[in-house]
């Protein structure tokens, strides 16, 4: 489910060839009882990164890699450095950020709605359904006011990248050299030592376990444990909203019901800013006299474009232009482009009746929670004036409800806490009897009182001798691989004892990426000349060596087919490096602070 929502909220320009939006939406739910931290987490060229900014970011990394890899525990989290990969990702949002300040790029809460409204995940018959978006990321466990960030970072980076690369082009060399050294193929070689062939070849002692636990003895403890009281006040006030107030809130928000101009597109793009590619491009535009004879110059796909994808001078054009009207060429930073205006939307605000269940909705919800949070006001001053959740539910003849012994992820899990790390590290480091609310839920507010707590103890010997044996053997095992594989490099011949898997390829460097996983890749599609690759890559537990047998020069030349489906690609691929760089390089001049609670964390 990330990964769909990452894909609809990464491109300014997918969100616009999709769906019409129905209701532009700035309410982001409902705010939090629960007091906040203020401590920063470090400072970069004097910008504060907040414990508030941290935890939410550091949330949301959990909540991916618990949806690719289910529940870890805290040493199988503590494998992907996560700690420190969610600072570093804040810095560079720190940073670019003020980059985009700097450069006059601003990002309006209407352009951050209307993308997130476009998101297909959140919609229901092309409609953006505000219910469904609440549950998505409820699901996710993560809040609307950090997805809306996550947004804003996301048309930062793009901007940004439109102003930085923009000036990038590359030339028909480039491109053919580009070509020719993608299109070269390689015989490879692929020695693979399954890790499991090396731990079966481990022996062992008992003693040999226990003198591993005591090396180790800090990864083999029992987590503290807390036991709860809980009290939830559920949303479930009823309210009849008048026709009047519908109306009314309709009558005074009218912009947010704007529905922009839109245009639907057939383009054809001809690459290069020289004389040459524009006898091209005109050429091609004398052969098309309707919609219809776009399709002799290849594939091609309709798409909707909202106004503001355009630069002035070609949305100038468009706004003017009528249905079945023939464009071009236009001239753009990399070439040109003849553009079939295929449908047009005019811009207009949706009537009232197109959106008033939705107003009702929202209306309603907003005071089912406005009255709810009334009460629960209303029951925390008396539960202070008492000393306590148990002493209040007494008094009121209220059955509390009690939980079993949890760990501290399974508190988040049983209460929908959205994985707040601050509030679960505080109920833990608290006293039994220390109460807490209201906290938000998605099905009310909650009060809570510790009940009792075990302490982190570590575990004897015999009670985790399994998991011993396993991170014993994982070890030895990995050594005894290693081993064997720094021999076979050490060989003047590239000859595999039985122990080996051998695989053999005949593959374009273009191909590679399909065929092996990401450090694999990279690491051949690097390389230049034929022999070993030095560096042995382990991936899912299987050690493997590979070989370069021959590289073979591309065969002919490329047509200018070729050179033009390429030319995207390869240009997209150089504006990224520079990019990349560019980063890199203000990365390195930060001046970086990192205050204790970080390393507290």
């Amino acid at each position: 489910m990330l990964k769909l929502l990452r894909k609809g909220a990464t491109s300014v320009y997918v969100k616009i060839f999709l769906g019409i939006i129905v209701i532009v939406f700035v309410f982001w739910g409902i705010g939090s009882f629960t007091s906040q931290r203020k401590d920063l987490v470090a400072k970069v060229n004097g910008v504060p990164i907040t414990f508030k900014e941290y935890q939410e970011y550091y949330n949301f990394q959990i909540s991916r890699i618990k949806q690719t890899f289910g529940e870890l525990s805290e040493e199988e989290l503590a494998k992907f450095q996560i700690k420190e990969k969610v600072l570093e990702d804040l810095i560079k949002f720190k940073l670019l950020e003020k980059e985009a300040e700097d450069l006059g790029i601003k990002i309006t809460p209407i352009e951050i709605n209307y993308i997130i409204s476009q998101i297909p995940s959140f919609q229901e018959n092309g409609r953006f359904n505000f219910n469904k978006y609440q549950y998505i990321l409820r699901e996710l466990k993560i809040s609307p006011e950090f997805f809306e960030k996550i947004i804003k970072l996301d048309l930062i980076i793009q901007r940004l990248n439109l102003i930085l690369t923009t000036p990038i082009l590359v030339s028909k060399q480039e491109i053919e050299d580009y070509l020719g050294y993608m299109n070269h193929t390689m015989e490879i070689i692929e020695a693979q030592l399954p890790l499991k062939v090396c731990v079966d070849q481990i022996r062992f002692t008992e003693n040999d376990l226990e003198n591993y636990y005591l090396a180790h003895r800090d990864l083999y403890k029992e987590e503290e444990k807390i036991k709860l009281n809980y009290f939830l006040l559920p949303y479930k006030e009823s309210f009849q909203i008048p026709e009047e107030e519908i109306r009314r809130y309709y009558e005074q928000n009218l912009d947010r019901f704007r529905e922009p101009f839109k245009v639907k597109l057939r383009t054809i793009f001809i690459a290069g800013n020289n004389r040459e590619a524009l006898k091209r491009a005109e050429a091609i535009k004398s052969q098309i006299a309707s919609l219809e004879d776009f399709s002799k110059f290849g594939k091609f796909q309709s798409n909707w474009f909202e106004e503001e994808a355009f630069p002035e001078n070609i949305k100038d054009l468009i706004k003017k232009a009528r249905k079945g009207d023939i464009i071009g060429p236009l001239k753009t930073s990399s070439g040109f482009m003849i553009i079939g205006i295929e449908e047009i939307k005019p811009e207009r605000f949706l009537k009232f009746e197109e959106v008033r269940s939705q107003i009702y909705k929202f209306l309603k919800k907003e005071k089912v929670i406005s009255k709810t949070k009334e009460k629960a006001d209303q029951i925390y001053k008396e539960i202070i004036k008492v000393n306590g959740l148990s002493n209040w539910a007494k008094i009121n003849n209220i059955s509390l409800k009690e939980t079993p012994w949890l760990l501290k992820t399974e508190l988040a899990q049983n209460f929908n806490f959205n994985n707040n790390l601050g509030l679960i590290t505080k109920i833990f480091d608290s006293p039994k009897g220390e109460f807490f609310g209201p906290i938000e839920t998605s099905k009310g507010l909650i009060f809570i009182e510790i009940k009792d707590k075990l302490p982190q103890k570590i575990l004897q010997f015999k009670e985790c001798i399994e998991k011993v044996k396993k991170d014993y053997l994982n070890e030895k095992g990995k050594e005894m691989c290693e081993k064997k594989i720094q021999t076979l490099l050490k060989q003047t011949s590239f000859s595999f004892s039985p122990e080996f898997i051998i695989k053999e390829y005949k593959i374009k460097r273009y191909q590679l990426k399909e065929k092996f996983p990401p450090l694999v890749f990279q690491e051949l599609l690097n390389r230049g000349h034929p022999g070993i690759v030095e560096k042995p890559l382990l991936n899912k537990d299987i050690f493997s060596v590979f070989y370069i047998n021959k590289i073979l020069p591309s065969e002919g030349d490329f047509s200018e087919e070729k050179i033009q489906s390429f030319y995207l690609e390869f240009l997209k691929e150089k504006r990224e490096t520079y990019f990349n760089q560019w980063y890199q390089n203000l990365r390195k001049k930060a001046r970086l602070e990192v205050y204790s609670i970080w390393k507290e964390i």
